[in-house]
């Protein structure tokens, strides 16, 4: 633990020496700038004033691109990225005690289980005795039972220890609000550091992965994990605002919002989720809706350019949550209606060369996987890359007890394993298998190849779909 506190106490320092290099330069240089991932085609701030363009000779760009805008939303591949809002986490310490101290709570019922388990053998034990004894012998028999239930001590002295456990649990969470250093929550929870919803919209992200958790019973937030090990965000409110903001100053926007993983009861996320949705992205006054909703769904997807003409610019998915939602509202699709995870056949892949792997074979069947697909839904429903992989505690564990290094462990040196060549890699030997691929999602997608990707996606799909090779 020392070894790795001070490498990361070098590399801040280092990171600092660079910074204060870089606004040296910025000053001598204002042209200076950082090369940083992003779409070619970058949208104002929420803060600037979006004029309309009254030159009619200019063509509509949709999310950028020209030639996308008369692809139907189903036909665009959209750049996202993977757990969008886990930045700036904190470990949920109070939730961890709770469940802590929630286990002391069942001492005395373990107790008494205990003590009524030993009962029910010691009086079985006695019972064989006596079947297999003579009359005379059964004071024998009778005086193993008492000792036999004498052991009950034994109950008596757990749920000593298990009531114990309070002081324990104290102890853990003062270690957890204050010992626990912030570079684990960086390395272990968060897939975007330093990289807020804000910025993602700036540089070109369309497709963003909220995971929720459910606190004080009433309220869900943005968070990464579950149970004991989860860590929090912030509340949807200032992230939707965000949202809110950016897309009346960029009206020519679309993007995807999908509800994926959470951390509580189901039913009090999915309609608090609804109801800020609702909150933030309906005009309380013309009843209009951001978001786009069709009541029919075998009716085609609308194009880019119509949702923004109608400006219907945000679609919104919901994952597990989906059926639990109340009086759900038609701008709620369903996740596993009309996409394939592909983190459903890679969750357990922990180095590139498994994910690649896992693609292939995936994608080498892609005839059985449209025909079903087919009889199911009636519809070939989309295919997505989630270009992810992690490593489980248990391999971190056996490669220390063998001496070893587990190798790269963090969130950020395990998507530079895949974010770039493996990226392409899996793109130039699926896309061509399946007709629809609906989205790439990543970690640290600033260093990643993921808006070239798309782009190529893109310019692909505009052949296939429009016959159109023109590029912008």
């Amino acid at each position: 633990m020392d070894r790795i506190r001070c490498y990361y106490t070098i590399l801040f320092i280092l990171i600092i020496q660079i910074l204060l290099l870089y606004v040296n330069l910025s000053q001598q240089n204002p042209s200076l700038t950082f090369n940083i991932n992003k779409r070619d085609a970058q949208a104002v701030t929420p803060n600037t004033p979006n004029t309309p363009n009254i030159n009619q000779t200019v063509p509509l760009k949709c999310n950028g691109d020209a030639t996308i805008c008369d692809l139907r939303y189903d036909q665009v591949t959209h750049p996202g990225t993977h757990n969008s809002a886990a930045y700036d986490l904190v470990f949920d310490c109070n939730l961890t005690v709770r469940n802590c101290l929630n286990s002391v709570s069942v001492c005395s019922k373990q107790y008494a289980q205990c003590v009524l388990t030993y009962g029910m053998q010691c009086d079985a034990q006695t019972t064989v005795c006596k079947q297999r004894s003579p009359q005379w012998y059964h004071w024998i028999c009778d005086g193993f039972n008492k000792t036999c239930r004498s052991s009950n001590a034994l109950c008596a002295a757990w749920n000593a220890v298990c009531t114990n456990t309070d002081r324990v649990c104290n102890v853990w969470g003062n270690a957890c609000q204050v010992d626990i250093p912030e570079w684990v929550l960086t390395c272990f929870w968060d897939n975007n550091p330093g990289y807020p919803v804000l910025r993602q919209l700036q540089d070109g992200i369309r497709l963003f992965d909220f995971d929720t958790c459910l606190v004080n019973n009433e309220t869900a937030v943005l968070c990464h994990g579950e149970n004991p090990v989860r860590a929090l965000g912030g509340e949807l409110d200032p992230t939707f605002k965000v949202i809110l903001d950016f897309m009346n100053a960029n009206p020519n926007e679309v993007i995807t919002i999908e509800f994926g993983d959470i951390d509580g009861d189901a039913v009090i996320i999915s309609n608090y989720i609804q109801s800020k949705l609702a909150q933030y992205f309906i005009n309380q006054t013309t009843g209009h809706s951001l978001m786009y909703s069709s009541a029919d769904p075998n009716r085609p997807w609308i194009t880019l350019r119509e949702m923004i003409n109608n400006n219907t610019r945000i679609v919104v998915f919901f994952g597990r949550i989906y059926n639990n939602v109340q009086n759900r509202q038609p701008w709620i699709f369903s996740t596993r209606e009309w996409f394939t995870e592909s983190f459903s056949y890679t969750g357990n892949d922990m180095t590139a060369e498994q994910l690649v792997n896992s693609f292939n074979g995936y994608c080498a069947s892609s005839d059985s996987i449209i025909q079903s697909d087919m009889q199911t839904y009636g519809r070939v429903r989309w295919q997505t890359i989630d270009d992810t992989v992690g490593i489980l505690p248990t391999n971190i564990e056996d490669a220390l007890r063998m001496g070893k290094s587990p190798g790269p462990i963090c969130l950020q040196d395990l998507a530079l394993t895949v974010n770039f060549d493996v990226l392409k890699n899996i793109e130039a030997y699926c896309f061509p298998r399946f007709p629809y691929f609906f989205r790439v999602r990543l970690d640290h997608y600033w260093q990643s190849s993921l808006f070239e990707v798309v782009k190529k996606m893109n310019q692909q799909n505009v052949i296939k779909f429009l016959g159109n090779t023109t590029n912008t």
